[in-house]
């Protein structure tokens, strides 16, 4: 890739359009980028990598931030390069995101970022992103790749020559992308710890387990078990301890089963004989108890039946009960029929009084609205026909718009002619300031002129020379040359102060014939003024004018209003005349209505006041025929007849009832005294308190013998199941251990952990390939450029056995056989070992980007700091680069470059602001 033509607008320090024709350094050799610091040297550098990726050079600059503050602001912010790859020509255009002047108006607006690559074939790819695609495919290298191939920085370089293995370490990761492998090491390393966790987890619960290993303090083993606990028994040797525990407890749980046993039939011989005695205690008690229940019983027999032969007698009255109550049933259904002939006289008085209260209304709402339609029809006959008065004030309203808008008109006429006053006083304060300036920069000028042509004899003299004609006299002798006179300018300044002189002659002249034109146009808006004041309210003088005028309109804006208001009455009128003759006709319809339903009412109401005089006669002769008073009175008497009928069958069936269960009860108990009679006589005496004594005692042997043996079979289940946990967990944590053993070998292998090695990890090792290679690369130039004398090598071994080794960078010196450390070069020294260490760099990334071909390479300022001899010896192995058509751009500031360098690339600051540049080739 090789730059042709380079076009930088509104970028960086350079306001304006700046051209570099690149073509004319040629094909092949070195080039200067010089100037003054800061003017914008490696500015050009920048230019071509954002031309090309999107991106400057560097990686503290934002896109965004690229517009030049001297740019003017219709001057666009862009950079166009065209460049040479292989054969073929190549334009890529483009322009950041910023903030530019509006085209149209006065505001701002964002130009957005846009980009352009023209193919040799004519085909032009658009959109940042596809052209920095493009450019990438193209060019084989991304922008850092071509960062580090294409610019030499000697200060970033010469940190990487004085670093440790450590930083090499992150400086070689960003360029070679070996992160991965430190990804690797750092899996190997969390992965050792994880395993290294399980298997202490896993100890952990094997000693949990043992922790709970059950035995009984009297056991001859529990001092074992205790050492056990204590972590100072092996693994197996804790399972065969709990193996003679569990045999123990075993044996010891076989012995309490048997003496379960025979307690448990000594008690249920005990538990029978007491069973026994309870028996014949309770038969005893209970035949004393029916003996005496019995004794009470017996005479209620006696009661029971004179009660009973009472009730018999009394139950011959339910007959006659029963017969009254037949009858009054069939008297029902004429209540039934009087209760209808009721509700049905209910029914007709509420229609009755509903009619009347209806009559009522309707009367009183007929009233009202021929109240209502009189007090319309009057207020009709009063409003008269507006339509006429309608239009005329409508007419007026027009006539006083037109008006108003003729005096709006002349107002605003004597504010836009006050405004063009003051614009006037401006224009011409404006000229008399610019008149002054230029008669202050044009009396320079003359000054300045005056003084040229008087130095000029002077200047003539100082480059006489003896036997050499004058080129004013002739002569060849010189006795009396003129003297230089001081403070002569200069022919270029001459110049300037001439083009500053014809501005100010410009701006002079431009503001005066605004102020000009402004005061025509003025005499010429007054005139007009003067007849439209006439015209409109009979003035010509312009401050009396003004007063008639604020007069005039206020007055029109009060006739307004008040031709406004009458309208507004009028039409309001004219819309209730409206809305009146269509109300009365159908107020006088309703009114005729409700008339009409009122005698009609009064119809239906005198026909229903005869219906129910009837029925409330033949309602009198149904009651006179009845027993009671109502239907309820009745069934009132009914329902005491049939309870008290009832209550005599339940008295007689209580009665009889209460004898037989007395009978069968008394029967009962001597059938009861018999039976326990019989059974006392057949049973022997037993002394209850010994026996029960006998039992308490049995009890507690059972519920001791109980206790021992569920303890001891909790132990044995409980330690049987701590011997399978530890034997499962042992053989878990022994497969983890293995695992351990081979992970925690690798991961102190690749992380440079081994005892007694070197301090290498993965990454290092990967990353020490490549440093070979630079440093291969580098000696190429170092040899040339310290004659000889200096060879960089990379040292085999770390200062010391704990630190990370491997990037270590030292130095062979050839003329006394050391080798030292790169930290005692001087600085000169130190110059061409890192120039060299960024060559060599620069060689090993473009064969890593596929051996891409650079034609043009740009080095960074350190020249400073070299004695003539190294400069010398530099200048040579720089000039070494441009074999082979390579063309190297140096980027310095250093006179002696000046001198050997002929083509140059000049960057000066202007005083206005910003920087230009032009080429010396």
């Amino acid at each position: 890739m090789r730059p042709l033509n380079l076009i930088m607008s509104a970028f960086g320090p350079y306001a304006g359009k700046t051209e570099i024709p690149m073509r004319e350094l040629g094909t092949q050799g070195l080039y200067l980028i010089t100037g003054d610091t800061g003017a914008g040297k490696t500015t050009v550098f920048d230019a071509i990598c954002y031309a090309l990726f999107g991106t400057p050079s560097g990686t503290n600059k934002d896109p965004g931030m690229l517009r030049s503050k001297y740019a003017a602001d219709d001057t666009p912010t862009e950079v166009e390069l065209v460049f040479q790859h292989g054969d073929k020509e190549y334009t890529v255009k483009r322009n950041p995101e910023y903030v530019r002047r509006s085209k149209r108006g006065d505001g701002l607006t964002k130009q957005l970022a846009e980009a352009e690559l023209h193919m040799p074939d004519g085909t032009v790819i658009t959109k940042s992103g596809n052209v920095t695609k493009a450019v990438e495919e193209l060019l084989g290298v991304n922008k850092e790749q071509f960062s580090q191939i294409v610019m030499l920085a000697q200060g970033d370089f010469l940190k990487l020559l004085l670093a440790d293995t450590k930083t090499r370490m992150e400086i070689f990761r960003e360029l070679f992308r070996t992160a991965n492998y430190m990804s690797l090491q750092k899996r190997l390393d969390t992965e050792q710890k994880e395993v290294y966790g399980q298997v202490e987890d896993g100890k952990k619960s094997i000693a949990q387990y043992i922790a709970g290993i059950q035995a009984d303090k009297e056991d001859v083993l529990f001092p074992e078990v205790e050492r056990a606990i204590r972590g100072e028994m092996m693994t197996a040797d804790v399972i065969e301890l709990l193996d003679k525990l569990t045999g123990r407890d075993n044996v010891l749980k076989d012995s309490l089963d048997n003496e379960m046993k025979s307690i448990n039939r000594k008690l249920e011989e005990v538990n029978s004989t007491i069973g026994a005695a309870e028996t014949l205690l309770k038969a005893k008690e209970a035949m004393n108890k029916a003996q005496k229940e019995l004794d009470a019983e017996e005479p209620m027999i006696t009661v029971l039946e004179k009660k009973f032969k009472e009730t018999e007698e009394a139950l011959k009255d339910k007959s006659r009960l029963e017969k009254e109550c037949a009858r009054i049933e069939v008297e029902m259904q004429d209540y039934d029929a009087a209760e209808k002939v009721t509700e049905e006289i209910k029914k007709a008085k509420k229609e009755k009084n509903d009619r009347y209260s209806k009559l009522d209304k309707l009367t009183e709402n007929n009233s009202r609205k021929e109240k209502e339609l009189l007090e319309l029809k009057n207020e009709q006959n009063s409003i008269k026909d507006t339509g006429a008065e309608i239009a005329s004030l409508k007419a007026q309203l027009d006539r006083i718009g037109n008006e108003a808008e003729a005096l709006d008109e002349l107002s605003s006429s004597f504010k836009s002619y006050d405004e063009g006053l003051e614009v006037l006083k401006n224009a011409q304060e404006d000229y008399l300031e610019k008149a002054e300036v230029f008669r202050k920069i044009n009396n320079n000028y003359l000054n300045m002129d005056q003084a040229f042509r008087d130095g000029q004899a002077g200047i003539l003299a100082e480059k006489l020379v003896d036997n050499q004609r004058c080129p004013v006299c002739g002569s060849t002798d010189h006795p009396f040359p003129a003297k230089r006179a001081e403070n002569v300018p200069s022919e270029k300044e001459l110049e300037k102060a001439a083009k500053e002189a014809e501005i100010a002659r410009k701006n002079r002249d431009v503001s005066s014939e605004n102020a000009k034109v402004l005061k025509k146009n003025l005499e010429s808006d007054k005139e007009e003024l003067k007849k439209k004041s006439l015209k409109l309210i009979g003035e010509e003088d312009s401050e009396k004018a003004k007063i008639c005028l604020k007069e005039a309109i206020a007055g029109c804006a009060d006739t307004r209003k008040e031709t406004e208001d009458k309208l507004r009455e009028s039409e309001k009128k004219n819309k209730r005349r409206a809305e009146l003759e269509k109300l009365i006709p159908d107020m006088e319809k309703a009114v005729a209505a409700a008339a009409e339903e009122i005698v009609q009412l009064k119809t239906l109401i005198a026909s229903g006041e005869s219906v129910i005089a009837e029925k409330e006669e033949n309602l009198k002769k149904q009651l006179e025929a009845l027993s009671f008073g109502s239907k309820q009175e009745a069934e009132t008497q009914k329902k005491k007849l049939e309870n008290r009928a009832e209550e005599l069958q339940n008295a007689y069936s209580g009665a009889d009832k209460a004898l037989r269960d007395q009978k069968d009860a008394v029967l009962k108990l001597k059938t009861e005294i018999a039976s326990y009679k019989n059974s006392i006589a057949d049973s022997k005496d037993i002394d209850l308190e010994v026996v029960k004594e006998e039992q308490n005692q049995l009890n507690r042997k059972q519920q001791e013998c109980f206790n021992k043996g569920r303890a001891v079979a909790s132990r044995i289940d409980k330690n049987e199941e701590i011997r399978g946990n530890i034997i499962r967990k042992s053989s878990h944590v022994a497969e983890i251990e293995e695992k351990l053993k081979w992970i925690r070998a690798l991961a102190d292998t690749a992380n440079g952990k081994l005892n007694g090695k070197e301090k290498i990890m993965l990454e290092t090792y990967i990353q020490m390939t490549y440093f070979d290679r630079i440093i291969n690369k580098a000696n190429l130039r170092l040899m040339t450029m310290s004659s000889g004398q200096y060879e960089l090598v990379r040292m085999k071994e770390a200062s010391n056995s704990k630190s990370q080794s491997g990037l270590e960078l030292g130095v062979t010196d050839h003329y006394n056989g050391s080798e030292r450390s790169v930290r005692t070069l001087s600085g000169g020294e130190s110059f061409m070992a890192s120039l060299s260490l960024a060559l060599g760099l620069s060689d090993e990334v473009q064969a890593m980007a596929g051996g891409i071909r650079v034609d043009t390479m740009f080095v960074d300022e350190g020249f400073g700091t070299l004695d003539p001899d190294a400069l010398d010896q530099a200048y040579r192995a720089l000039t070494g680069l441009t074999q082979g058509n390579r063309l190297v751009g140096i980027i310095s500031h250093v006179a002696d470059l000046k001198e050997r360098i002929d083509k140059q690339i000049v960057v000066t600051k202007e005083k206005s602001g910003g920087s230009s540049i032009c080429i010396r080739a």
